[in-house]
């Protein structure tokens, strides 16, 4: 008998973890894949983003095999962040991404824009001041110190949107949950989530199965 599942996929610092789960709740079967991040230089810590679709695929076969009735409905991906995965028109990232706050070489930008800004006007947009959680300087960092990779770039992605780029061919917002309860000013977001009729097309792509969606070259 046929079962009508939900695939969850999480993107970690440490693992990609991966569950389908039947239309009660019940967990039918997990996957991990465990990774480490690059750490080039002190304050470093990065990730070759094609790992990333890479596990999520084979976290995906794993999970299929364990359940062979399985009907996919729906996948839901998360991941860490907020990263920095620029990406150039065709969707080939420019360099590693950068991860999130364990990754502190944006000191000097973080200092600069809030000299320009003002604190107090950043509190008020964003809710909170810089950090080395933020993005916008971790992007002023690549502009300013790989200005090649930052000239190639067209899109900003982060593990969750990247995995929704390649499953469905479309873009959207990764919301990331603050750490203070304001949030920003975006108008419109989109969580990574991806949707489609039974036998869910987009998980057959990520196995290499003929289907509507294609993955983007790399």
């Amino acid at each position: 008998m046929r079962i009508t599942c939900t695939l969850g996929v999480d993107i970690g610092t440490s693992s990609t973890k991966g569950v389908l789960v039947d239309s009660e709740g019940a967990v039918l079967a997990s996957a991990q894949r465990v990774h480490e991040p690059d750490r080039p230089n002190p304050g470093w810590v990065e990730m070759d983003a094609r790992l990333w679709w890479d596990e999520f695929c084979g976290i995906t076969a794993e999970l299929l095999a364990a359940v062979p009735d399985a009907v996919v409905i729906a996948v839901g991906v998360s991941g860490m962040g907020p990263c920095v995965l620029l990406a150039d028109q065709d969707d080939v990232p420019v360099r590693a991404a950068i991860l999130y706050g364990v990754d502190s070489r944006a000191g000097e930008q973080i200092d600069r824009l809030t000299a320009e800004l003002g604190g107090d006007a950043i509190r008020s947009l964003g809710g909170s001041t810089l950090t080395s959680q933020a993005v916008g300087p971790k992007i002023a960092w690549v502009a300013e110190n790989e200005p090649a990779a930052y000239g190639r770039a067209r899109r900003l992605f982060m593990p969750a949107s990247w995995t929704v780029r390649h499953l469905t061919g479309s873009t959207c917002s990764t919301t990331i949950r603050p750490a203070r309860p304001r949030r920003s000013t975006t108008s419109t977001r989109s969580t990574g989530t991806a949707t489609g009729p039974t036998g869910s097309p987009m998980v057959w792509n990520c196995l290499g199965s003929p289907g509507p969606v294609r993955s983007p070259a790399r």
